[in-house]
């Protein structure tokens, strides 16, 4: 029986040549114009779950060896960090050389970023050991170097999110240097194991993580470190919730380094990096002092205080708020019974040290409790911020964090619908605000960009409005200014940008037939978000039973967007619009100037124009002169009637005159004549 490699090798084999045969003959596809990748040669020390690897080479840098990170379906990279990393350099991380949608072999555009290779693969996967690394060396090669970056990261706005043993490799066949990873190609922190997060990202669903902090990548660092320290995974043998349920048992650095004793060069470095406390945990300033040689004061470390007496729930006895929120999120059901009977409240007044989490949990019980207006999902969830403040937002059994939503969101259209109730639910019920305004207390010195806040503000008008082009759709949409449009029409594109839309429109139009179907609710929401769509248009997208006003403002909108964007021929969307020219043929008078316009919208069809069927719909002009000259036409026809009639009366009057006149002569000469006959009758009898 053939083994997991030759199996392995076989899969590989079979894809490849399946690639092969869908290039028909061709050896690459391009990116950009200097980037040419090679789907039949793949890269698996690179590939993973959330992409496949593939050989690349860039026409510029004819010696350097490259490697094409592909989004697999239904997986969506961070593009907008991709836009920010792309000119940046540094031998600590590995460099971006190019990222955007390519043409793929089946048809279907995917995502690709390439990367300069990193000299042999992975240095410590998960289960596997090497040996231990000395800690001077990996000071100088690896930790300074990768702190350069993490600075000049947060500086460009973006966290790594993907630091771990795993995403380490050699720099250069001389092993002179260690370099970090990809950080783009998933969800910020998609890929990230319990072992290796905060405890508050832990905690959170892979998709829901949110954009992530200098402060998670410095605790990943500190993992990664303590790793390649030991030669090995720290808890390798146990599973993410052995891990998270030890960490907040013991705190993470004596759960991770156990009784592992580190050298003295590095005590100082992992206790400052693995501290739970985020306003404790080194910073970047503090890692900057460290590298230079100074010795910054170490964090203090303190548990969470338990309480004094252990709460049961489903089967568990719980000491901490968080582990009670962990528990309480996983079973939303359950949770939400015993809150309304007051229990929980009453343990929290007995066995917590303060009263603060019992004053919140006050307004949650008892059935009509103002908390519970929104619902058992809500109830939970405010429960659970009372409880853990600086954990996720837990809804239906999912648990994300609100600068994630977007993530969770385009997770959720993408793979996991299940999870749309839950996010639609958190932000009806204002969760997202709640759950900010908790983060503000319990850490004051955590920054929030201003456009974050507004998106925040904005979210509950976004998913409340009933209006075409609102909904979670919008939410999407407006979190991630980069969030391609994952509609059904655009599924085999990558559609970024209002101008990419139309030609998967018009494409998915021409395998639907052409009916006239109207747009499902992505292709508004991605239009309001991306280009300010006026409602009236999208109302028009939208179909079923918008006016025709409506219809024609949708008309002029992709009309304005085919010339805006420079989109080529569009005959199947034009096809599509098309009845919208019949009520303007209406309103012409002439049969000349309708079959001039109808000669005019076919062949605008034909040529995929909606301008010109908008200058046909507008042509304000031309049916003004129509009307003119079908006014002038009536005056003219009306007059000629009036004088016809006229004619008319006087030939009758004529007529009448001479039947009269001879009904005189004729009553004249039959007098005439019978007087002419007694006269001769009597002359006959005279004689």
């Amino acid at each position: 029986m053939a083994d997991d490699g030759e199996l392995a090798e076989a899969t590989v084999g079979a894809v490849e040549a399946g690639l092969r045969a869908a290039l028909g003959g061709r050896e690459s596809v391009t990116l950009g114009e200097r980037i040419k990748i090679h789907p039949t040669q793949t890269v698996l020390d690179m590939a993973s779950p959330l992409a496949e690897a593939f050989a690349a080479s860039d026409s510029t840098r004819p010696d350097t060896a490259c490697v094409a990170l592909v989004a697999r379906p239904e997986q969506l990279p961070r593009v907008g960090a991709c836009a920010q990393l792309r000119t940046y350099e540094h031998a600590g991380v590995v460099k971006l050389l190019e990222a955007g949608p390519v043409t793929w072999p089946d048809g279907a555009q995917r995502f690709a970023m390439v990367y300069e290779t990193p000299a042999g693969p992975p240095l410590l996967r998960k289960g596997k050991r090497i040996e231990a690394m000395d800690a001077r060396l990996l000071a100088r090669m690896f930790v300074i170097p990768a702190a350069q970056v993490l600075t000049e990261y947060n500086r460009r706005g973006v966290a790594h999110r993907a630091i771990r043993p795993d995403n380490v490799f050699w720099y250069d066949y001389g092993k002179t240097r260690l370099t970090l990873g990809p950080a783009t190609v998933g969800p910020a922190g998609a890929m990230q194991p319990a072992v290796c997060e905060t405890l508050e990202m832990a905690i959170c669903d892979s998709y829901g993580k949110g954009l992530g902090t200098p402060g998670d990548d410095l605790f990943s660092l500190g993992v990664t470190v303590l790793a390649l320290l030991r030669g090995e995974w720290p808890l390798a043998d146990l599973t993410d919730e052995q891990i998270l349920e030890k960490r907040m048992e013991l705190g993470s650095w004596d759960a991770l380094a156990g009784k592992y004793n580190p050298p003295t060069e590095m005590y100082d470095l992992l206790r400052g990096l693995l501290c739970d406390d985020p306003n404790e945990r080194w910073s970047l300033a503090t890692l900057a002092k460290w590298a230079e040689g100074s010795r910054p004061q170490l964090p203090r470390f303190t548990m969470p205080p338990k309480a004094r007496e252990p709460f049961l729930f489903e089967g568990k006895l719980l000491r901490t708020g968080r582990e009670i929120a962990i528990a309480m999120g996983k079973n939303p059901q359950p949770a939400a019974a015993i809150l309304r009977t007051g229990l929980l409240r009453d343990w929290a007044r007995r066995a917590l040290p303060d009263d603060i989490a019992s004053r919140k949990l006050d307004t949650m019980s008892g059935p009509g409790s103002p908390a519970a207006r929104d619902g058992d999902g809500p109830l939970v969830a405010r429960a659970c911020m009372a409880l853990d403040p600086t954990g996720p937002l837990r809804v239906a059994g999912y648990a994300f964090r609100p600068d994630g939503i977007a993530a969770a969101l385009g997770r959720a259209f993408t793979a996991d619908r299940q999870m749309l109730p839950a996010i639609d639910a958190a932000i009806r019920a204002g969760l997202h605000l709640e759950w900010a305004d908790a983060q503000k207390a319990a850490n004051p010195n955590q920054k929030s960009t201003t456009r974050r806040i507004n998106a925040f503000e904005r979210l509950g008008r976004w998913a409340n409005e009933p209006v075409v082009g609102a909904g979670l759709e919008r939410c999407l949409y407006e979190l991630d200014p980069r969030m391609p449009c994952l509609s059904p029409l655009s599924v085999d594109g990558w559609v970024e940008t209002a101008g990419d839309l139309l030609p998967e429109i018009d494409r998915a139009l021409e395998d639907q037939d052409g009916a006239n179907r109207g747009f499902d609710r992505h292709v508004p929401a991605f239009l309001a978000a991306r280009v300010s769509a006026d409602e009236n248009a999208l109302r028009g997208l939208a179909g079923g039973a918008a006016d025709e006003e409506a219809r024609l403002a949708a008309l002029r909108l992709l009309a304005e967007l085919q010339e805006t964007y420079l989109v080529g021929s569009l005959p199947n969307l034009a096809r599509e619009c098309a009845g919208l020219v019949r009520p303007t043929l209406e309103r012409y008078q002439r049969i000349a100037t309708k079959e001039l316009i109808r000669s005019k919208a076919e062949a605008a069809i034909i040529a995929g124009d909606l301008r010109e069927l908008v200058r046909l719909v507008d042509d304000k002009v031309g049916l003004e002169a129509d009307q003119r000259g079908f006014g002038a036409a009536k005056t003219e026809y009306a007059n000629a009637t009036e004088k016809l009639s006229k004619a008319d009366l006087v030939m009758i009057d004529r007529a009448r005159q001479a039947i009269y006149r001879g009904r005189e002569s004729a009553a004249l000469a039959a007098g005439s004549l019978a007087l002419a006959l007694f006269f001769v009758v009597l002359a006959l009898h005279l004689g």
